[in-house]
């Protein structure tokens, strides 16, 4: 597959809101492993660092706030729709994570500018669908980490559960 393609769609859903067409700018988690430093050397620990993702909304709406208030156990729950188009064919992306909302920017800025709500999410589970094929796979909370199909906290779970 040629992933130089276009982006060409994207819908947001908070607590299974729909925001479609409502949607500014979108940061999936970025994934990154803990490196520790021995005798001069970079060595992976295999160990995730924390992850977070940010949501830009256009749109003032009672469940962003229901979304904000949510903690300890009971996170919120965030799904991106899009697809994208390379040389005429069309791929599906699904994104579905939760986590606490660790930040909410004013929607309220200067009078003419659009109101945007913009929520900074501390990711605990995180999962990206491709064209139907999971590709990432991570449940922090229950110790999975799955890419591309393999477990790499498998181990881990079996000496800590």
């Amino acid at each position: 597959m040629n992933y130089a393609a276009l982006l060409r769609g994207k819908d947001v859903f908070v607590e299974g809101v729909g925001f479609i067409g409502k949607v500014g700018d979108i940061e999936l988690p970025k994934i990154s492993f803990k490196q520790a430093d021995v005798n001069n050397m970079k060595i992976d620990t295999g160990v995730l660092e924390p992850m977070e993702a940010k949501l830009t909304l256009n749109e003032l709406n009672d469940i962003l706030w229901t979304a904000v208030s949510k903690r300890l156990k009971d996170m919120p729950t965030f799904v991106v729709k899009a697809s994208a188009v390379s040389n005429g064919v069309e791929t599906s992306i699904y994104v579905e994570m939760s986590g606490w909302v660790s930040e909410s920017e004013n929607p309220v800025k200067n009078v003419g500018d659009a109101i945007e709500v913009t929520l900074n999410i501390n990711v605990q589970t995180y999962r990206l669908e491709i064209d139907g094929k999971e590709k990432y796979g991570i449940d922090i909370p229950n110790y999975i980490c799955k890419i591309d199909g393999v477990d790499t906290y498998e181990t881990l779970r079996k000496h800590i559960m």
